[in-house]
């Protein structure tokens, strides 16, 4: 279990299993306790496609602490990004960004994740409006939050932001620096016990690798993440993935169409997302 979050979890929720664990597909799903159930509820329902669901999730607690206020606002703004509101959602990590601060060493693990959520959410932002050098001057911001001494051991935040430089030189135009990142991920991700970023990592590295020119090889990964998606329930990365899929060739016979999968994530609350 990832150093930043077992606190909290207790060791044994199935809420943080589906969340951030090996059952990313789990429906229906038990009730929250308490505040920080609540968060993993809500990042699990969002994972499934089920956004309606998730959002009335995430307004049931008001958060305790600032980080875990920092965090609610930080997922918000992932939300909005899949649904490719990023203006809007620059506004829920700006607010993560105050909620959180930047100032001064990090009090525990639980700062230094939610400081490094926000940053690599804004530079997510900015790369989705094409201010490509805000986004690395943010990712090197992230990256300075993350050499503390509460964060050695963070594996998700990492995560996140070898992401988003990825899909960072892909928007550049730079397939081998885009592979790189990629495949720094995708070590990184090796490590994880959450099923559902080592998914999204496989397809950052499908993307990069058809940014490389490695179509072929580009259409053969973005299936196999549609196929494993599809058997997992994640609905938002099928999409993707299947989408990626049609960019690079054609879907398989059986394989539902983008269009298609759209539709069902509207029809979850996707279009409502705000």
């Amino acid at each position: 279990m990832p150093p930043e979050l077992s606190s909290r979890s207790g060791g044994s929720s199935a809420l943080f299993d589906v969340a951030f664990g090996s059952a990313p597909g789990r429906f229906p799903l038990p009730a929250a306790s308490d505040p920080y159930e609540s968060w993993y509820r809500s990042v699990a329902l969002a994972g499934q496609g089920r956004y309606s669901a998730a959002d009335v999730e995430l307004r049931r607690y008001r958060p305790g602490s600032s980080e875990l206020g920092s965090l609610h606002a930080s997922t918000r703004a992932s939300w909005l990004r899949q649904v490719g509101r990023h203006e809007r959602a620059r506004r829920f990590d700006g607010a993560a960004v105050v909620l959180i601060g930047l100032t001064g060493p990090a009090r525990s693990t639980a700062t230094a994740e939610a400081r490094s959520d926000a940053l690599v959410g804004l530079a997510a932002d900015a790369l989705g409006t094409g201010r490509f050098g805000l986004a690395q001057t943010l990712l090197a911001r992230g990256e300075e939050h993350r050499k503390g001494p509460d964060c050695g051991e963070l594996w998700r935040p990492a995560l996140r932001a070898a992401w988003v430089a990825a899909e960072l030189a892909m928007m550049r135009g730079d397939g081998p620096t885009a592979l790189r990142h990629a495949e720094s991920a995708s070590a990184l991700a090796n490590d994880a016990d959450s099923l559902r970023h080592r998914i999204k990592t496989d397809l950052v590295l499908a993307a990069a690798l058809s940014c490389a020119g490695q179509t072929e090889r580009a259409h053969d990964a973005a299936r196999q993440v549609a196929g494993a998606a599809a058997m997992h329930g994640l609905l938002p990365l099928r999409w993707a993935a299947t989408m990626l899929c049609e960019g690079t060739g054609n879907v398989d016979a059986g394989m539902i169409g983008s269009v298609d999968l759209a539709a069902v994530i509207d029809r979850r609350g996707g279009s409502s997302v705000d």
